[in-house]
């Protein structure tokens, strides 16, 4: 399911270890999948994609000025399968993807209580918390979140399922959780591409 974050570390150039994936194509914020940069409170620094096995379409994410991550994965057509839908409403798992994440371990950051997540109607679900330097130093936000964003009328869906899945590990000193969750909760799909380009240019923030 979080293939993205299984994969080997590189040093962000301070030292630190991020589990960035590797073979990933860059491509202009344009063509991101979903419309998280039109309301990113950071400039986007750069945009990969790729495309997995079961047709599993993915983006990442990198910031400026902000350490690690963020990858959303997004199933063409259908859904996920029923374990991931389940890791991602179990606390216990969200918890242990958390304290073993790379810049964790490596900082020895202390992970806090998990938090849920949830948008009543908009079929969104999981949970974030923040993992803590004991110098102060660059706390980091971590998020698991599963959606249902694509309705198809060829199949029944059940109630609980989830086509796309945005996690992330984001380090820094000034993080605005408050606008990633507002941001994370709002997430769709970019259906109008040209519509898309232009609001993008329009933005002050990671304008193309």
């Amino acid at each position: 399911m979080l293939g993205a974050c299984a994969t080997a570390d590189v040093d962000d150039g301070n030292g630190r270890l991020v589990a960035l994936p590797d073979e990933w194509d860059t491509i202009d914020i344009g063509e991101a999948d979903l419309d998280l940069p039109l309301g990113s409170p950071y400039e986007i620094d750069e945009l990969r994609q790729r495309v997995g096995a079961y047709q599993l379409f993915e983006n990442l994410y990198t910031f400026h000025g902000v350490n690690g991550f963020l990858v959303t994965s997004r199933v063409f057509f259908g859904e996920f399968a029923r374990n991931p839908s389940l890791e991602i409403r179990d606390e216990d798992d969200f918890l242990r993807f958390a304290k073993s994440l790379p810049a964790v371990e490596s900082r020895r950051l202390t992970v806090g209580s998990a938090k849920r997540f949830g948008t009543p109607g908009k079929g969104s679900t999981g949970y974030y918390t923040k993992a803590i330097s004991e110098l102060r130093h660059e706390d980091c936000f971590i998020f698991r979140f599963g959606y249902h964003l694509v309705d198809y009328s060829s199949f029944d869906s059940d109630a609980e399922s989830i086509d796309t899945i945005v996690t992330g590990q984001l380090c820094g000193d000034d993080l605005d959780e408050a606008a990633l969750l507002t941001l994370l909760a709002e997430v769709k799909v970019v259906e109008d591409r040209e519509d898309f380009r232009k609001a993008l240019s329009r933005r002050k923030i990671g304008t193309i």
